[in-house]
């Protein structure tokens, strides 16, 4: 039985629609790979402790550090280039970002 796709096959034989399939472009790489390292944890728990409220919307729940310019961008992992955000707050942030609006 194909696990993908839930169809039987006889022992022996596979799925011909795996067989065919386009593989996966890239395999997704760890936070650590991605620049969000040890340093990265220091500099976010002191930016959290240093302003303890989110700067968007106030609030002091689930908060977690934003760089203001991307790592894939140039930015670096200091605490002049991170701001406090809230979870929601930083998710609208990046879905903004990916439509072009800049914030």
């Amino acid at each position: 039985m194909c696990s993908r796709h839930k169809k039987l096959y006889p022992l022996g034989t596979s799925c011909a629609l795996c067989a065919t399939a386009t593989p996966r472009r890239h395999k997704s790489k760890g936070a650590s790979a991605r620049g969000y390292d040890y340093q990265w944890q220091k500099v976010r728990a002191e930016a959290i402790r240093l302003q303890p409220n989110c700067l968007f919307c106030g609030t002091d729940k689930d908060l977690t550090g934003d760089h203001i310019t991307p790592l894939k961008e140039g930015g670096t992992n200091t605490l002049d280039n991170v701001r406090v955000l809230c979870r929601s707050c930083n998710t609208r942030r990046e879905n903004d970002y990916r439509k072009g609006k800049r914030y």
